[in-house]
């Protein structure tokens, strides 16, 4: 079980063990006519990492944006709650709302994790979204918010894996920008492929990701999985390129 995995061990290192993951979804305009096929593969998340043996390492977080961005489901339990109807909202996306309300989600989920006395699990952000960003300071505002530094603000000990997703109008070259920690997360992108087949494979990997990951929680090994992409279904997996720290 790696240390570096961990924002923290626990004041004796006997504390429940917990993994946090957020889903953060592109709601916007662009996304109207998936919205149904989007809600729909979340749940089939939910359901498939609900299962009994893992449900209690793994808490989950569901958050929109376009314009604004809004917690839909706060980080629980799989088990513990459902998807709740969510629609498209008729504005382009703005990046940087989404990064605010995630940093603040996050530092206040380890807050409540902490005093519960658990054994808290480096956070994995899965940023899935089809569109360029229409704030144009979208660079800076991660930088004061969802890095090292910034979380460290917000009492955090450490930073968050960034794994973006995208597709349709999504640029590849934004999606490795998103990419944190360069060294250590990858980006997703989906091109030549259906709107519809780019979105049910990204949701697929991400499902993929999520029970990969806590198989390796219940050996021991504690180790987030990056999975590849099936061949030939025109999604490709790379490294970060030029992001906010530059």
């Amino acid at each position: 079980m790696s240390s570096d995995n961990m924002l923290d061990a626990g004041d004796d290192g006997q504390g429940e063990l917990v993994m946090p993951f957020y889903l953060v979804c592109d709601v916007s305009l662009s996304m109207r006519t998936e919205i149904v096929a989007l809600h729909d593969g979340i749940t089939r998340l939910w359901q498939a990492a609900s299962m009994p043996v893992v449900d209690d390492l793994t808490r989950m977080s569901v958050i929109t944006f376009s314009g604004e961005a809004r917690v839909v489901v706060p980080l629980s339990r799989m088990s513990e709650c459902k998807i709740p109807d969510f629609a498209h909202e008729n504005s382009t996306p703005r990046y940087g709302n989404a990064f605010r309300v995630l940093a603040e989600e996050m530092a206040e989920d380890y807050a409540m994790l902490r005093r519960m006395g658990a054994r808290v699990y480096r956070p994995c952000v899965y940023f899935l979204t089809d569109g360029e960003p229409s704030d144009r300071d979208w660079r800076q505002t991660f930088k004061q918010t969802l890095t090292a530094e910034a979380l460290a603000l917000r009492d955090m000990p450490s930073y968050a894996l960034i794994v973006p997703f995208g597709f349709r109008n999504a640029t590849e070259r934004t999606m490795q920008g998103l990419v944190y920690p360069r060294d250590r997360s990858k980006y997703y992108h989906a091109s030549n492929v259906t709107i519809d087949g780019a979105l049910m494979g990204l949701l697929g990997i991400i499902k993929k990701s999520v029970l990969n990951s806590q198989e390796s929680m219940l050996a021991g090994e504690l180790d987030l999985d990056l999975p590849m992409p099936i061949p030939g279904s025109g999604i490709t997996r790379g490294d970060g390129g030029s992001g906010p720290d530059d």
